[in-house]
């Protein structure tokens, strides 16, 4: 279930280590977490940058990190 929208909130970028992830599995996280907005993931340097109405918290950010692919 998604988390409601803060009224007040003030839209910024946030970032994740790009390691294992992609653009896709980062979007859909957030897309579970708020719903459906655009997110604006893109790959910047080592790191996927998005726009969130607030920073993940260290338990969101361990639980994007979860979804990574398996390695190879």
């Amino acid at each position: 279930m998604s988390e409601s929208m803060p009224i007040n909130a003030v839209w910024q970028y946030d970032y994740i280590d790009h390691y294992r992830l992609d653009e896709d599995i980062v979007d859909g996280y957030l897309k579970e977490k708020w719903g459906k907005y655009k997110y604006h993931v893109k790959l910047s340097g080592d790191k996927y940058r998005f726009w969130v109405p607030r920073k993940l918290k260290k338990e969101e950010q361990d639980a994007l990190i979860k979804r990574r692919k398996p390695k190879t």
